[in-house]
């Protein structure tokens, strides 16, 4: 049973920046709107500073060569990049993302950080893994009859977090069957949503 492949590269980089940032806090909130029109939002908008950049950069490079990004986590203490990648054309049960797209995604995202003179010491190429997050839009439809666990902010008619059979994104709602109680979620709420692999 494949859970997750990856692909990890170490390269000795100048110590990582440990204040100041290379956006405005106008181009701050720009970037914000840009990552919700590329559907990275509202799950990318914890660490804008140097990652940002970065973020739109690596997501380019991969749309560029037939992926999508689905995650991607910059650990500052360690200087690591944590990127997932999958295939647009993913969907439930079928796994798309085997070592070889990972080892050459790997090479691609380090060209790019390299000519864009962005910082780090270690680089993760994964797969979504059985328990992928789902991070844009299309993904709660993609991935409808999936169980899946969501964490809501801020909290909506009462509910933080839920656990159930995902339905599938209805306008601005994620619609997920809890026990035999639908509940329809606003997507604005939807901080994290994760699938809950069944074995």
């Amino acid at each position: 049973l494949k859970i997750r492949v990856s692909v990890v590269q170490f390269r000795p980089w100048p110590p990582l920046p440990r204040a100041g940032n290379r956006c405005s806090p106008v181009g701050i909130a720009f970037i914000a709107g840009v990552l919700m029109e590329m559907g990275l939002g509202p799950f990318f908008f914890g660490q804008f500073y140097l990652s940002t950049n970065a973020k739109i950069l690596i997501s380019a490079v991969l749309t560029a060569n037939g992926y999508e990004l689905i995650e991607a986590e910059f650990f500052a203490g360690r200087g690591l990049w944590r990127v997932f990648i999958d295939r647009p054309e993913s969907r439930r049960g079928v796994d798309l993302i085997d070592l070889n797209d990972c080892s050459a995604m790997s090479s691609k995202i380090e060209d790019a950080l390299m000519a864009d003179e962005i910082p780090y010491e270690h680089l993760e190429v994964s797969s979504p893994g059985l328990d992928r997050a789902l991070t844009k839009r299309d993904h709660f439809d993609r991935f409808a009859g999936e169980t899946v666990k969501i964490t809501i902010e801020p909290a909506f008619e009462g509910f933080r977090k839920l656990a159930g059979v995902l339905i599938g994104l209805d306008g601005d709602q994620i619609v997920i069957d809890v026990d035999g109680a639908v509940n329809r979620i606003p997507y604005a709420h939807i901080a994290r949503a994760r699938v809950v692999p069944q074995y």
